[in-house]
């Protein structure tokens, strides 16, 4: 704000008056100006690129940590592209706003506030002209605001959709080319990505169309004070260093204003994704609140009790489960058949609290799930789902999220009790061999195998079992469950299965059609009660 005020005391004391000292003093202070400037902004923008990053740091592990708390309900509705959106790209939006006002947001205000006030001071009457110039100006952004805002919220559901394209077809791509049905994801992709395209091109090119018009009513701001300027030289009102300076200040305010423009651009896209990343920081419903998985106190009951249950998942629809009620001993093993859709792994997902019975209770020992502290709930429970999840790393790695403290003794005797040990010990690295995302390199009884050593590692007093041994032959399965019934103390275990002679010799066996109890008790109980279990045992 200083220089233009120096050029003109140049320009008039100086040039004019031919006072080479004068040029040389006042060139001097102007040089010395701005070099503290200079030092001044790479402060900035190191401070600025340095907080804004770690903002963006901070805000991903906050979001992390949120969808972390959702329930199984809530992450079942929200599409998965959608968060990976919001803690990549929209994050991202949030981060360069935040490095760009952090860079201009006192810069560009005081620039223009203080240019604006040094106007005056230098000549009134040339001030005059921007009392028209800004009100136009503020007018233009808040047009810009109220019309390109919606754009970019659609520009950023686009951008979910186009996502999720790309995730489905790298998660099902054995699918695709099984079915070689190529032509058709590159039809689907090409699609959502037209869409994209589209929309952001209408976003940016409407954003596109301010800019020049405000750079135009600067400009024209310019061209009426040389045209008014010529004639206050000619009658020596004004002179020509207040002019040269009154220009310059006019250049300040045009960059201020166009800087306030680029933070404004910004701001509308850091406003649509705000209002994103706020759905997943607002979302209610959460489970409870998390600590650190610690050891199930002594003593601690873990029977099974199901209290005239009732279950629907969200949404509403046919309930899945219905008035279901059973008692399954501390150290005793329930197998759960029926045909598919009959409500096992339903059932199984009441256990650990994934979900809450519409209408019942499910008991562990003598507390209802919904009374008990998850943390505490879940650290007594093993659980092997129907789609073992095999995450990138070493088997060691995936193993060990059953105990994170786990020896390499303790890994062994998990695996050899899964049937795991011999396959991983043929690798050349053996526990410390990588496994690519969802173990690709691993067939499906390999991924089995793994998911059940990472169960019987945590050493639980509860075990669920959801069908987990489908993958593996009959009597891979017949020592897995002897290796389960070795353990001591015994833990209570749940198993589904699709196999009559996995239950045939369980003293407690629960069949389950559309969703309801058809019968419950041992083998010769069900065989003299249960039409649908004998119908079962017939084509086996």
């Amino acid at each position: 704000m200083l220089q233009p005020t120096i050029v003109s005391r140049i320009i008039d004391d100086g040039v004019m008056e031919g006072d080479l000292y004068t040029v040389l003093r006042l060139g001097g202070l102007m040089l010395a100006v701005t070099g503290f400037g200079a030092v001044c902004a790479v402060i900035r923008c190191v401070i600025s690129s340095k907080v804004s990053q770690q903002f963006g740091a901070d805000l991903r592990l906050d979001l992390f940590a949120k969808i972390n708390k959702y329930s199984i309900a809530a992450l079942g509705s929200t599409e998965t592209a959608g968060l990976i959106t919001r803690m990549t790209n929209d994050t991202s939006q949030l981060v360069n706003f935040t490095n760009s006002i952090m860079r201009v947001f006192v810069r560009a205000p005081a620039l223009l506030i203080g240019a604006i006030i040094m106007t005056v001071l230098l000549n009134p009457r040339l001030a005059l002209i921007l009392v028209v110039v800004v009100p136009v100006i503020a007018l233009l952004m808040y047009i810009s605001l109220k019309v390109t805002l919606p754009m970019f919220t659609k520009m950023q559901a686009a951008l979910d959709k186009n996502n999720s394209v790309i995730r489905e077809y790298l998660s099902g791509v054995r699918v695709v080319k099984a079915y070689n049905t190529f032509d058709q994801e590159v039809e689907r992709f090409d699609g959502t990505n037209t869409d994209l395209v589209a929309i952001s091109t209408k976003a940016q090119r409407t954003v596109g169309v301010f800019f020049p018009i405000i750079s135009f009513t600067v400009n024209m701001g310019l061209v009426v004070t040389l045209w008014m300027a010529r004639g206050w030289i000619a009658d020596s009102t004004m002179q020509v260093g207040q002019i040269v300076a009154f220009l310059n200040y006019m250049t300040q305010i045009s960059m201020a204003l166009r800087m306030i423009f680029m933070v404004y651009q910004n701001f509308i896209r850091a406003k649509a994704s705000a209002e994103r990343v706020a759905e997943i920081l607002q979302e209610e419903d959460i489970s409870q609140e998390l600590g650190e998985v610690y050891a199930v106190p002594e003593g601690f009951n873990n029977s099974i009790r199901f209290n005239n249950v009732t279950f629907s998942y969200p949404g509403g629809g046919e309930p899945a489960l219905k008035d279901i009620s059973f008692t399954l001993p501390t150290g005793e093993t329930l197998g759960v058949i029926g045909s598919t859709g009959a409500g096992k792994t339903s059932l199984v997902q009441l256990i650990p609290g994934f979900y809450m019975p519409g209408r019942g209770e499910v008991f562990i020992g003598n507390n209802s799930t919904t009374e008990l502290d998850p943390d505490i709930l879940r650290s007594a429970i093993a659980y092997v789902a129907q789609q073992n999840t095999i995450f990138y790393g070493t088997i060691a790695d995936n193993i060990r999220m059953g105990k994170a403290d786990a020896t390499q003794e303790e890994l062994e005797a998990a695996a050899k009790a899964a049937g795991a040990y011999e396959f991983i010990s043929a690798y050349p690295d053996g526990f410390n061999t990588i496994v690519g995302q969802k173990g690709v390199n691993l067939s499906g009884g390999q991924k089995q195998r793994i998911g059940i050593a990472r169960a019987l590692v945590r050493k639980a007093p509860i075990l669920i079992l959801d069908d987990c041994v489908s993958a593996v032959d009959v009597e891979t399965e017949a020592n897995i469950m002897k290796s389960i019934r070795q353990i001591s103390p015994a833990p209570t275990c749940v198993m589904i299965t699709q196999r009559i002679s996995s239950v045939m010799n369980l003293r407690h066996i629960l069949v389950l059609e559309n969703g309801q109890v058809a019968g419950f008790g041992n083998h010769e109980h069900l065989m003299a009660n249960c039409e649908i279990y004998r119908e079962m045992v017939a084509v086996k």
